[in-house]
């Protein structure tokens, strides 16, 4: 009898603690650890590639900026093929020491990493088994083959997949598309946006319990009552936005930083601009027969002079789709921002009339893919996802 009582009892308790860990975790945490996290908050995630004769590469490179007061969380994806100081980014992690790429992100972003998390890929697939599965729809054909791991990739353009750990992490592994590594950002942070909308979802004592299955194959810097503090600063609200470190291709393929763009990137990263705030990635083409730079120039003005900003990327450049086109159109990649772009397009062109694609027929599809090829064709790789492919013809404003 007093066994079954006690047995009750335990059950009752236990039962007990995990309901009020729900309600009394966070003042917990925010109680104990109040103050031991700094704002802005900048951190390093790093993607720890497979040890290839003592050399291992950093697979993938995003820096974290989280401003709590201003209600900001910004990742910034870097190109792994990025050239620095006449070595790619990926290496220098492994010849140099993690000090010496916080002292390069600094350099480049004018904000020094506070901690740092390196994950191996074990840790990704235990992520997306527990946070997922997540959606995703490829952009075009991706298939491989690798049966020495019992891996074959096989996915199709246009078709939602909903996936888990290996499969997700197959996904974001591939480079055999059209634009390589830069295509694999894109999809990256993709899936990143969706895992941590997951993890928004849940409570500190389930991040707590997730972080446990991961902290074997993970390094970090960043202690337990550190995650739970930046957790709860997440679960109050924030924008979250996801950008590129602006980067150009030299004619042989190789990465650089456009240190043309790099000014105003840095200071949209610790701002809060127009499109910050809608996380609206416009795309210009020229298709004009003014072929110069003098186009680019010449319409970020009127941007900025109408509408407050500039477009994301201007390409001045013939890319050999004028001929395919005539007049102004654009293509609306992201159908529930549509009433907002086409506002910002009337507000800068207000004498233009634009063909509107919403990829509600199939010629849609054909035309996009077209000039995205093109682009592909003269190495110049768009930040996606592109919420509005605009292209202008015979520019006079």
């Amino acid at each position: 009898m007093l066994k079954k009582i006690f047995l009750s009892l335990s059950i009752s308790l236990a039962f007990f603690l995990i309901i009020s860990s729900f309600f009394l975790l966070d003042k917990m945490v925010s109680y104990l650890f109040k103050g031991e996290v700094k704002n802005p908050y900048v951190f390093l995630v790093l993607g720890k590639d497979k040890e290839i004769e003592h050399t291992v590469r950093t697979d993938v490179i995003v820096v974290g900026v989280l401003d709590w007061e201003k209600g900001n969380l910004s990742f910034v994806s870097i190109p792994r093929d990025l050239m620095i100081e006449g070595k790619k980014i990926n290496a220098i992690y492994n010849t140099y020491g993690m000090e010496k790429l916080f002292q390069i992100i600094e350099s480049l972003l004018r904000l020094k990493p506070d901690s740092y998390v390196i994950f191996n890929y074990e840790a990704f697939k235990i992520l997306g088994d527990e946070l997922g599965p997540i959606e995703v729809i490829p952009n075009e054909v991706m298939f491989y083959e690798d049966l020495s791991q019992n891996l074959v990739i096989d996915f199709k353009p246009g078709v939602p997949y909903k996936l888990n750990g290996e499969q997700l992490l197959a996904y974001i592994r591939y480079r055999k598309d059209s634009m390589g590594d830069l295509a694999r950002i894109e999809r990256q942070k993709d899936v990143l946006k969706k895992l941590l909308s997951k993890a928004l979802s849940r409570n500190p004592l389930e991040i707590s319990v997730l972080y446990k299955k991961i902290s074997p194959y993970i390094e970090t810097d960043i202690g337990l009552p550190e995650i739970l503090t930046l957790f709860s600063k997440l679960k109050n609200g924030v924008r979250v936005s996801f950008s590129t470190l602006p980067y150009e291709v030299d004619s042989d393929g190789s990465i650089f930083v456009d240190e043309r763009r790099l000014g105003s990137f840095k200071e949209n990263l610790t701002g809060s601009s127009v499109q910050e705030k809608y996380r609206v990635n416009f795309l210009v083409v020229n298709i004009s027969s003014l072929v110069s730079r003098v186009f680019e120039a010449n319409l970020r003005g009127v941007w900025k002079d109408r509408v407050g900003f500039e477009p994301d990327r201007v390409v001045w450049e013939d890319v050999g789709i004028s001929q395919k086109f005539e007049g102004d159109h654009v293509f609306i990649g992201e159908p529930e921002k549509e009433d907002y772009i086409l506002g910002i397009l009337k507000k800068a062109h207000p004498s233009r009339h634009f063909t509107v694609h919403r990829f509600d027929r199939p010629e849609d599809y054909t035309m996009y893919y077209t000039i995205l090829e093109s682009l592909a064709k003269n190495r110049i790789y768009p930040d996606f996802p592109v919420s509005a492919l605009i292209l202008i013809d015979d520019f006079k404003e």
